[in-house]
């Protein structure tokens, strides 16, 4: 009982602690992540317009599989249909300076091999507007083989 009553506790201690720390978001990390927001609505609501202008024309890209891409295959990508259950969360920002950052995140894409990513995408300001420099998606280790 004395146990339960200590990890009780210590449960509630670090819930509270947790709380009291949390600190609302920067200006600037509120801006990047919703332009990250808007991008993945444009990818999932077959946007090709909105996804070329989102993206540099120098853009690159790593896969899953470890294989590059460009700017044109993620425009084309686009064009088809993404699982609606598609979800991003868990969003963190790591400016680099005033005129870029990464944007990290996790997503689950249902029915895709692998249906679990850690995302980071890199964000510049060109000509006054931020633009998807770079991507590199890596799976989840732990769902690299899961089947649907």
């Amino acid at each position: 009982m004395r146990s339960t009553f200590l990890l009780c506790t210590a449960i509630f201690t670090v819930t509270l602690a947790a709380a009291q720390t949390a600190k609302p978001l920067p200006a600037f990390d509120q801006q990047l992540i919703e332009q990250q927001k808007q991008f993945l609505q444009a990818t999932q609501t077959r946007n090709p317009t909105a996804v070329d202008r989102a993206i540099a024309d120098d853009f690159q890209g790593i896969g899953t599989n470890g294989d590059f891409y460009d700017k044109s295959e993620v425009v084309e990508s686009a064009q088809q249909a993404t699982p609606k259950d598609t979800r991003a969360y868990d969003f963190h920002v790591v400016k680099l300076n005033d005129d870029s950052a990464v944007v990290t995140y996790n997503l689950i894409v249902p029915g895709e091999h692998p249906r679990y990513r850690h995302m980071a995408d890199t964000w510049a300001t060109i000509d006054g507007q931020w633009k998807l420099k770079f991507r590199q998606i890596t799976p989840n280790i732990w769902s690299a083989n899961d089947l649907d």
